[in-house]
């Protein structure tokens, strides 16, 4: 089980809260700290044993990836509802807009929907992956 914490002080991140942009950033944090330490161990000649664990992984990831979309849909939702009240503005000097706030939320709503929808077929891949090797067992020598 990996924690995740805001800081060395804080105590584990969980579902139930609370929440707040710090461990909000945290968690973003340790989701790619997580995927290193994937990359590392799936390298490892350790990190895999049997088909079965590859079989787990690749469940693991598609149920991961399917909930992408709800975070996106999520922080567009925030932006839009910044940008809309006024609490957000772009700043015209380093915008990628020219100041224009408005067009900016409209590009991430427009990008995040692509994302998700890539983050859908992604999980769907995955699940795909995860079928095939299902029927693989070790082999005694």
């Amino acid at each position: 089980m990996i924690e995740i914490r805001a800081d060395e002080d804080d105590r584990p991140i969980t579902a139930d809260g609370p929440h707040n942009s710090e461990r909000t950033r945290a968690v973003a944090a340790g989701i790619d700290a997580a995927f290193r330490l994937l990359n590392y161990a799936t390298m490892s000649t350790n990190g895999l044993t049997y088909p079965s664990d590859v079989y787990s992984v690749l469940g693991e990831l598609s149920s991961a990836v399917s909930k992408l979309p709800q975070a996106l849909r999520q922080m567009t939702e925030f932006i839009d509802g910044q940008v809309t009240s006024g609490r957000a503005r772009e700043h015209p000097n380093y915008g990628r807009y020219g100041g224009d706030a408005d067009a900016a939320a409209r590009a991430l709503a427009s990008v995040t929907r692509e994302a998700s929808d890539a983050a859908t077929n992604l999980g769907r891949l995955l699940s795909e992956a995860q079928s095939t090797v299902g029927g693989l067992e070790a082999a005694e020598h």
